[in-house]
């Protein structure tokens, strides 16, 4: 059976995914496996007197991502790589160089990629963690960490990361995904730092070509130089086509 590739977890500005940074974590272990929690609400009131509940839809909320990482700094998987959890640790917890700092820097590397406050956008990166053919899109909402296997200073050699992603897609991503079609609607969005027209009508249309007339709807005289905070509309492409 050919061994499934690494999970890898890769940075983004933004839930629209179009703002890809350099920041990227993959797992030195996969998970044995992963959960993934859909829930649908309904509105389960019942009335005084009835007998049953005509339960009413309400919402779908987006989906949950759980995945345990294993952080090893034993050096038993550098020596015997692969998906596997290997429970034996060699004699001496293998080489030192490696062990000292194996489990603190991959934690830090791990958070860095998924939790961390990024001052340049404000707010912790959102992530698209791929496993194989399995994708999810979302954000980190919790990271517990069980530190399971110590040196004689206190210094661990082994910890179990506990992480919990919350699905998060923007609205017009998830307009295209559902084939709604986000040309056909009108849509308002604030320039963010780095945004360039083209860039922004290639998120919208799905193609940059209507960059020009975008700029003439919103009397761009300067379009190469968007500011900051600036509120451009991008409206249906049969009015500008």
């Amino acid at each position: 059976m050919r061994e499934t590739g690494k999970v890898t977890i890769q940075t983004y500005k933004d839930n629209s995914y179009g703002n890809k940074e350099s920041v990227v974590f993959t797992a030195l272990i996969n998970p044995t496996g992963f959960s993934l929690t859909h829930k649908v609400e309904y509105n389960t009131e019942r009335k005084e007197g009835a007998n049953a509940t005509n339960a009413q839809f309400i919402k779908k909320s987006p989906q949950i991502l759980q995945l345990e990482f294993l952080f090893d700094g034993t050096g038993v998987t550098k020596d015997n790589p692969g998906n596997k959890l290997i429970n034996k640790i060699k004699e001496g917890f293998g080489k030192e160089s490696f062990s000292k700092v194996a489990v603190e820097q991959q934690l830090i590397d791990f958070y860095s990629a998924t939790g961390d406050f990024n001052g340049t956008i404000h707010k912790p990166y959102t992530v698209i963690v791929t496993w194989g053919k399995f994708k999810f899109e979302g954000s980190l909402t919790e990271f517990t960490i069980d530190y399971k296997l110590f040196n004689k200073d206190g210094t661990p050699f082994r910890a179990i990361g506990k992480a919990t992603f919350l699905e998060s897609i923007s609205e017009e991503l998830a307009a295209r995904m559902a084939n709604k079609s986000s040309p056909d609607l009108t849509h308002k969005r604030t320039v963010q730092d780095g945004d360039t027209l083209p860039l922004m009508t290639e998120r919208i249309y799905g193609d940059s070509k209507y960059y020009l007339e975008v700029a003439k709807v919103n009397g761009l005289i300067n379009f190469r130089q968007l500011k900051p905070g600036t509120e451009l509309y991008f409206p249906p492409i049969e009015k500008i086509a």
